[in-house]
């Protein structure tokens, strides 16, 4: 029997040092804040919120976390579509450049052909002007002059005026309707008051019969395109006589 009790006072002893470890403090985990378990750990009752707090703070960082997505998606597309709209910008300014070029050079090309349908009118007028004068009758003979006959155009001469003058006007009519279907109409200067904007004065006459300003003659034909001045036209402009005061000196 007494061999019996130091063997038990050692199990008592070992049972006695294993309850103590069994019911000392665990140590936190690895990555936990102490002060997260300082409430369970001093005793204190746990919070019963805590769980759905916690779910709460989890959804909303969910939902904040798809709407930065959604932004960041939505730039991305932005940035991604900005270099397409500004290279279809850069073209859509290049086809309008073009279109420019293109009417430029086309009106250009036109005016050229038009100073040149214009220089040939001049010359068909000039010539209608020529074949419109009566050629001189070549001189008579003696006998004849001493006849006393009236003198006699050449038939033949007078034939060919006549093909000479219809030819002009035939070609003068076909120019002006080309001339009008291109909106090109003459500038009416003839007995109007001198204009400087469609026309030029080459020369000026003193009259009291016209009125100051008034155009006596138009050398040359001016004309508009489209409303605006496209050739002035070259005329003679009228001016009162000045007026002589008694020391000699023109007022």
């Amino acid at each position: 029997m007494a061999s019996e009790a130091p063997e038990r006072d050692q199990i008592l002893a070992r049972f006695g040092r294993w309850l103590d470890e069994a019911l000392a403090s665990e140590p936190l985990p690895p990555g936990i804040a102490p002060e997260l378990l300082s409430d369970n750990s001093a005793g204190g009752t746990p919070n019963p919120t805590d769980a759905f707090a916690m779910w709460s703070a989890i959804t909303a960082l969910t939902q904040e976390t798809r709407l930065q997505g959604r932004g960041f998606k939505d730039l991305t597309d932005a940035v991604s579509a900005q270099p397409g709209r500004v290279a279809e910008e850069i073209r859509a300014s290049y086809r309008e450049r073009e279109r420019e070029l293109a009417r430029e050079a086309e009106r250009k090309c036109r005016r050229e052909v038009l100073d040149g349908l214009l220089d040939l009118r001049e010359s068909l007028e000039r010539g209608l002007r020529v074949a419109s004068t009566p050629a001189p009758v070549a001189p008579r003979p003696w006998y004849a002059r001493w006849s006393g006959a009236a003198p006699q155009p050449d038939p033949q001469a007078e034939a060919t005026r006549a093909a000479l003058l219809k030819g002009y006007e035939l070609t003068l009519q076909r120019l002006d309707r080309m001339l009008f279907e291109w909106n090109v109409q003459p500038v009416d200067a003839l007995g109007e008051q001198f204009d400087p904007q469609w026309m030029n004065a080459v020369d000026i006459e003193e009259s009291t019969l016209e009125e100051d300003g008034t155009v006596l003659e138009v050398y040359r034909t001016g004309f508009e395109w489209n409303g605006a001045v496209f050739r002035t036209a070259q005329v003679r402009v009228a001016r009162a006589p000045a007026r002589v005061a008694h020391q000699g000196e023109a007022i």
